[in-house]
């Protein structure tokens, strides 16, 4: 246990109100989180080796059999701390949408509890920690990636709890020793993780005088967990390279795919009202790099709450911009939120920003619940939508899923027996002969972008012109989570 002499202090600020933004994000999840954001094929990626490991105790990732090889015994293509995690209360509770959404929620949430106790350690007054709360929840960048059954709450989670070891005061070795414990488990929620190793490793050096310790203690703790996976993966090796290796191979060429304009369109894509968010992103920058030069001419030392925002801040804006990957976008809520924290103690302009960022944030929603529940029926248009699917597809066992919304877990539970694949993940570059007998065996196929058909089935469609070919639309404004076309292939009947 961390030194109890935190304890009082502790009890004092948990008395402090930070109800309220966690009671709205609360109260939106309950109310829309299984409809908003609509239903991703990552989610039905994730839950299938976390149900089947709950079921049969094999983490094996059904949707993905004879697509990607070995997915029918072991699936290493993804850590799996938020895997087992899920899996857990899949057992516990039941095997639905429901279920895994409610996980994503509360690793999300607790992952700002966490956040906001660690402002408490690093001497925030009470309103700038307030605030760094408030711009995290209500910004709706943190619900659109942060209910999906996806392991970004997992990975920020362990990732601030090793923070929290490292800050906190107690036995060096101790909390050493759990950092690297909560910091392993952050990789092996998400490699995300790794992009912020240098954040954790000045977490345990930045102490001169206890420097070697609480490396070499949080370097076992960090150790033990990644030992236990490599373990795992051993006598496995040569898939988990093909399954893994393909995921790397994949990051490596997003890394050139994209321009700089194209990065930066996926970086703001799940702002509310982005153009403005991206104009407050850059405000806060130049006037956090003013109070930093002025600072440091003053002072001639940076105080390590800039240190900790500029490390976290550039860590985070090259792993995204590197990855081109919108999921991670979340990841940046944080050193940005620490961001506003620092500068809300500053009058006038800095606290004046703050006050404008929650604003936008708030009339974000404003307009998302308007587009959703009072211009449109969400909910109605979600269900009729499935529905037309499911009709369309009646007689066709085997089908092939690239759909937003995905349909999978409505198609589930309408027809158990059904049998659901998903889209090769990410379009891996997996040889076409692993997956092209599967591809052939298929009675339908279910897409949301014709031009992101994969060029395998593309072939196999040409060659089969009989088939028929079906286009249901869900009308909505483009502005709307659910503007995504459904194009279906099925095979005469």
């Amino acid at each position: 246990m961390l030194h109890s002499q935190n304890n009082s202090s502790l009890r004092s600020f948990l008395r402090f109100p930070f109800f309220f933004p966690f009671f709205f994000s609360a109260v939106l999840f309950i109310s829309i989180g299984l409809e908003l954001p609509p239903v991703w094929p990552d989610e039905v990626l994730f839950f299938s080796p976390a149900s089947q490991f709950a079921k049969t105790g094999i983490l094996q990732t059904d949707v993905l059999i004879g697509l990607i090889p070995g997915m029918e015994s072991k699936t290493l293509w993804m850590p799996p701390v938020h895997i087992l995690l899920t899996s857990f209360c899949i057992k516990i509770f039941s095997a639905t949408l429901g279920t895994i959404r409610t996980v994503s929620f509360f690793t999300s949430i607790s992952s700002v509890i966490v956040f906001v106790y660690l402002l408490h350690l690093w001497k925030f007054s009470k309103s700038s920690i307030l605030i760094a709360c408030t711009t995290i929840l209500y910004e709706p960048l943190f619900f659109r990636f942060g209910i999906p059954a996806r392991m970004e709450g997992t990975t920020i989670l362990f990732f601030l709890l090793s923070l929290v070891c490292s800050f906190s005061e107690g036995r060096d070795r101790q909390r050493a020793f759990l950092s690297g414990i909560f910091y392993a488990l952050s990789v092996l929620s998400h490699p995300f993780a790794l992009s912020l190793g240098p954040l954790f490793l000045y977490s345990l050096i930045r102490d001169k005088q206890i420097r070697w310790k609480m490396f070499f203690y949080g370097g076992i703790g960090a150790f033990l967990p990644i030992f236990l996976w490599v373990l795992y993966i051993h006598p496995d090796w040569e898939l988990f390279l093909v399954q893994f290796g393909a995921q790397l191979t994949r990051k490596k060429s997003l890394f050139g795919t994209f321009d700089f304009l194209t990065k930066l369109k996926i970086f703001s894509f799940g702002f509310a009202f982005s153009k403005f968010r991206m104009v407050i992103i850059l405000f806060q920058f130049l006037i956090l790099s003013l109070f930093t030069f002025q600072v440091l001419r003053s002072f001639k030392k940076i105080p390590e709450r800039f240190v900790l925002f500029w490390i976290w801040f550039a860590l985070i804006v090259f792993a995204i911009f590197s990855s081109s990957e919108g999921w991670y976008v979340i990841h940046f809520m944080f050193p940005f939120a620490l961001g506003m924290a620092i500068i809300s103690e500053q009058k006038y302009i800095g606290l004046s920003l703050t006050i404008v960022s929650i604003t936008i944030s708030i009339l974000g929603w404003i307009s998302i619940l308007n587009i959703h529940y009072i211009k449109t029926n969400s909910s109605e248009l979600l269900k009729n939508h499935f529905s037309q699917i499911e009709n369309s597809l009646k007689g066709h066992q085997k089908v092939y899923l690239q759909a937003i919304p995905d349909p999978y877990f409505y198609l589930k539970q309408s027809d158990p027996n059904k049998t659901l694949l998903e889209f090769i993940p990410g379009e891996l570059e997996i040889p076409s002969q692993h997956y092209s007998d599967t591809i052939a065996s298929q009675d339908a196929f279910v897409f949301y972008r014709e031009d992101l058909i994969n060029q395998t089935i593309r072939t196999f469609l040409s060659e089969h012109p009989d088939w028929i070919r079906e286009e249901i639309n869900i009308p909505v404004p483009s502005q709307h989570w659910y503007s995504f076309g459904t194009i279906i292939y099925k095979k005469p009947r």
